[in-house]
Order: C-alpha cells, then sequence, then structure tokens
C-alpha cells in the first residue's frame, strides 16, 4: 500500500467504541455491530458477546452487580452488521448473585418504542448471565492438582519487543494474517504470536494477543479475546505437517483451502476468574484445545491467562465448519429462513 492509501484509509474502530450502546428505556439498549470486527459478513461472535455484556454489566451495575461471572450464549440465529436491540430480563436479583437473560434482536428496528417489529425482527443472540460484584468476593483459596501438570505450566513469555520488531523472537512469531476483504475485519484488531516452529504441546494451541495501535485488552473485551484464534489454529489440533508442510506451495494452498472455511459459533460458555485492572493490561496468553474435530463439528476450550501466569477466564463452545458462501451469501427476504 502507497503513503497516500495509507493516509486515506479509514481508521478502524477502537475496542471500546465498538462495544457502545445506548440506553432505551429500563430494560432495553440499543448496539451497533461495526464491520471492522466481522469475519466475511458475520460480527465475530466473541465481539457480540461483549456487546451484550457490556448491557448486563451496565444493568445492574447501580445494584452494586457490574461484573460477569458465567455467561452461556446460544448463537440462534446469523447476526449481521448494524444496528441491533437487546432487551434483558431480570430473572432473579439476589444480595450476591442475579440472573439475566438477554436477547439480540436485529432486523426491522426501530427508532421508538417498542423498538423493534417482533413479528418480523429475529432473535439472533440469546444468552443467560450471572452478575456479581467480583471484587467484593471472599473466601476460602486452595491449590489443585491441576497447577501441577505440565498442561497448566504458562509458556515462556516472547520477547515482545524484538517480536515487535523482527516478526519473531526465535521461539514466537507473529501470525499469518490474511490479506483478503473476507478474513480482514476482525483478524485487524489483534496482534497474535504462535510458536515460530511446531506446537509446544501436541494438540495445543499457544497464542500471546494483544489488542493493535497500543490499546488495553478490558474486562469488557474479554468475550472478543477468548473467541479469536489464528488463522492458523487448526495445524496445531492436527498431527505435524497436516496443514503446515514444508513446501510453500502447498502451504499456500492449504491456506487458502482454511481462508474458505468459517467457523460459526452456536453455543459459547464464558466463565471469568479474574478482574483485570481497570486500566487493562497489553499481553493475555491463551490455551487452545480441542478433544474432536469430525463430521463439520468443532469443540474448543480455551484458557486465558496474564503474564503471572494467573487464570483470567475459561472459554468452552461448539463451533460449525462451513463454507464462507453461508457466511457472505445473503439472507433471503423470508425472515423465517434458516440461517444455518
Amino acid at each position: 500500500m502507497s503513503q497516500g492509501q495509507a493516509a486515506t484509509a479509514p481508521p478502524r474502530m477502537s475496542l471500546a467504541e465498538g462495544t457502545r450502546f445506548e440506553k432505551l428505556d429500563s430494560h432495553t439498549y440499543r448496539i451497533h455491530l461495526h464491520n471492522d470486527f466481522c469475519i466475511g459478513a458475520v460480527p465475530n461472535g466473541g465481539y457480540t458477546a461483549s456487546c451484550m455484556l457490556a448491557t448486563a454489566n451496565a444493568h445492574l451495575g447501580s445494584r452494586g452487580q457490574p461484573n460477569t461471572l458465567t455467561a452461556h450464549f446460544e448463537f440462534a440465529n446469523k447476526t449481521a452488521a448494524g444496528p441491533g436491540i437487546i432487551v434483558i430480563d431480570e430473572v432473579k436479583l439476589g444480595r450476591q448473585i442475579s440472573t439475566l437473560h438477554v436477547t439480540l434482536w436485529q432486523g426491522d428496528v426501530l427508532d421508538h418504542a417498542p423498538w423493534f417489529v417482533a413479528s418480523s425482527s429475529r432473535r439472533k443472540v440469546l444468552a443467560y448471565t450471572t452478575q456479581v460484584d467480583l471484587k467484593a468476593f471472599t473466601g476460602p483459596s486452595f491449590p489443585t492438582g491441576h497447577q501441577r501438570n505440565s498442561a497448566a505450566a504458562l509458556p515462556a513469555i516472547p520477547d515482545f519487543d524484538l517480536v515487535k520488531k523482527k516478526g519473531t523472537d526465535g521461539k514466537w512469531k507473529d501470525a499469518f494474517q490474511p490479506d483478503h476483504p473476507i478474513r480482514k475485519g476482525s483478524y485487524a484488531n489483534w496482534n497474535m504470536l504462535i510458536p515460530s516452529q511446531e506446537a509446544l504441546t501436541p494438540g495445543v494451541c499457544d497464542v500471546w494477543i494483544s489488542a493493535v495501535g497500543n490499546q488495553r485488552i478490558t474486562q469488557a473485551t474479554l468475550p472478543y479475546v477468548t473467541d479469536k484464534f489464528p488463522l492458523d489454529f487448526l495445524a496445531f489440533f492436527t498431527p505435524p505437517g497436516y496443514f503446515s508442510p514444508d513446501d510453500p506451495e502447498t502451504l499456500a494452498k492449504r491456506r487458502e483451502s482454511r481462508r474458505r472455511l468459517w467457523f460459526a459459533t452456536v453455543v459459547l460458555n464464558l466463565e471469568i476468574k479474574k478482574l483485570l485492572p481497570e486500566e487493562g493490561v497489553e499481553w493475555l496468553n491463551m490455551s487452545i484445545t480441542t478433544k474432536q474435530i469430525k463430521d463439520g463439528r468443532l469443540d474448543i476450550q480455551v484458557m486465558v491467562r496474564d503474564l503471572a501466569g494467573e487464570l483470567v477466564a475459561l472459554n468452552s463452545q461448539v463451533a460449525l465448519i462451513l463454507s464462507m458462501d453461508r457466511n457472505t451469501g445473503k439472507m433471503g427476504s423470508s425472515q423465517k429462513k434458516a440461517a444455518l
């Protein structure tokens, strides 16, 4: 890209701007899912979850329960960039823990009450979230046997400055970033480092992640973090060489084949283990695993830790492996048409 082109390129929206919302009434909020956070035509599922949890945290903030402890998301229909209405149902309001049912509606959004047309709008994502004040939680803490397992060991911390200058420090390297409009949107929000050779542990994709543009990773963006994977993450789940052959031509062909795949989130479960500092952090570590890839179905488990090795969040999800044509194809005029 020439300097002239770079100068006229529109600036990317920040993570904080991308999760902003407007309160419409006591239980209703308006959000806008932005193109900068899409994979193809569909907003990243973790980004959408971040937008929904932002409203949930604000909804009970005045009640002293501004933090999400756990959340369960069902992606019932394909979301789209554009406006959405979030409706919150207070399932249980407790002194220490409250439960909310959060629904994202899209299609036929209105600028006045009732804010959407129920007969033609669609429920895109449904969530249950438990809200607490994590700072107020007290109780016993014990070490567990998991902490002695090799899988629990924090990988070596990269030389971040060296990787920034050269693209690698010998042990870690910049993850491959797609230079294609279909893929570029959501990927361009993150810097990701992966092992420079093969997987550090067979079947495990170890990643260091940070936000672009000197942004900090905050509590509000943790759902997005836990659902952001390197383009070549399948190479770490499969036997050595299966997706990363030494032959550059074969590698290019397999990457092109991978580009045509879309991993559509069906269910996402999130548990927050630790509050990040209010100013956020620069880097987090993710350990990503799967048990089975079969018949177009993929389970994913994600463990997120900070530089001290402390657990920050856990994520488990079910995804479908689909053709990118299912992502970018336009929906039919009938709102009853299946999304997947």
